[in-house]
């Protein structure tokens, strides 16, 4: 007979209770946690998604060329060369364009100074004494009379009020932006200019204003950054910037300042009545100098944010487009009216584009 096996440790006793649940050790350097491969590749395209998306563009394009014969092959790729050869020729082009424009918008500019110098009234003795001149030569003393008392009826009148203000009111795009209360600040503007980048990479408006009841700002700037901006294409926003106004006190048109009475409901202070005061947004042209915000690069929006977002930027750099293009340059006619009847030539339709 077989000897028999000697019992198990701890036979025969029962398990000892169960204590608090130990926390699991951590594993050691020898010692590692398995990984699902399914997650650690779902956490590596968390972490790199720009990666993964120009990875898929390249894959698209190597699986398009990769369906392609040998001899099919070469002939995109020549084509391709023809492409890079092309746009170093655009690159050059873009470069003498913009040394195109900085050199005759200096010889515009002087043009733009003295018609300043006409709106501000700086050279209202200067007109008038030509006039007279024109009067003595070519009038006769009956036509001579008549001028005379025009000119009493004009001589307390300088340079050329609300100018700009009429100018831009018989642009729609602008027009609808401005109220009632803006037209009395605005009949300060003495000025509005566009200066191109030299690099033709986008463009600043200045307004320039005299000294006026409403903010102590001299001048007030909205500048635009566009990389393809002497391009026919589509414009890319690349920035957007305004300026701050420094309004006076309880003369800013953007908000307006809202009291109202509060009567307490509950608690220590019930019954009582307190008095709460707030700014509320108001419709004002100003609000152009506080353009919409560009949305970060890893910033989440659903589609109506999105198209919100694209249509404000589009209708402000329809306003900016508005002065750059068509205000600025032909100021006058927009004063009188007359540019409302004048179709847009190919030239017009150029520099708006």
């Amino acid at each position: 007979m077989a000897d028999e096996l000697p019992p198990p440790p701890f036979a025969g006793f029962t398990s000892p209770p169960p204590g608090p649940e130990q926390p699991p050790k951590p594993p050691t350097e020898e010692e590692e946690e398995p990984v699902d491969e399914e997650d650690a590749l779902e956490n590596e395209n968390e972490n790199e998604p720009e990666e993964a998306e120009e990875d898929d563009d390249d894959d698209d394009e190597d699986d398009m060329m990769a369906m392609m014969p040998d001899y099919m092959v070469k002939r995109v790729e020549k084509l391709k060369d023809l492409n890079d050869r092309r746009d170093i020729i655009m690159k050059d082009y873009l470069r003498e364009r913009a040394e195109l424009e900085n050199k005759y918008f200096g010889v515009c500019k002087p043009m733009y100074v003295t018609r300043a110098e006409i709106v501000a009234g700086k050279m209202d003795d200067e007109i008038k004494a030509g006039a007279k001149a024109a009067v003595v030569v070519s009038s006769t003393s009956n036509t001579d009379d008549k001028a005379t008392g025009s000119e009493e009826a004009v001589d307390n009148v300088t340079g050329i009020p609300q100018f700009w203000v009429c100018a831009m009111g018989h642009m729609e795009a602008v027009a609808e932006l401005i109220t009632e209360q803006d037209v009395d600040c605005l009949e300060y503007c003495t000025d509005i200019r566009c200066n191109d980048d030299e690099d033709g990479m986008g463009f600043t408006l200045c307004f320039h204003f005299s000294p006026n009841e409403y903010f102590s700002n001299e001048m007030l700037t909205k500048r635009y950054d566009i990389p393809n901006l002497l391009l026919d294409d589509e414009p890319i926003l690349q920035n957007v910037n305004g300026c701050d106004i420094d309004w006076k006190e309880n003369k800013c048109l953007t908000t307006r300042t809202v009291t109202r009475k509060q009567r307490g409901k509950s608690g220590k202070r019930a019954g009582q009545i307190r008095v709460v005061t707030r700014k509320e947004r108001t419709d004002s042209f100003f609000h152009f100098f506080s353009p919409p915000q560009m949305p970060g690069v890893m910033e989440e929006m659903d589609e109506e944010q999105a198209d919100a977002i694209e249509e404000a930027f589009d209708h402000d750099y329809d306003v900016a487009q508005a002065f750059r293009s068509h205000i600025i340059p032909k100021a006058v006619l927009w004063f009188t009216g007359e540019a409302l009847d004048v179709a847009l030539t190919p030239e017009d339709e150029a520099a708006e584009e």
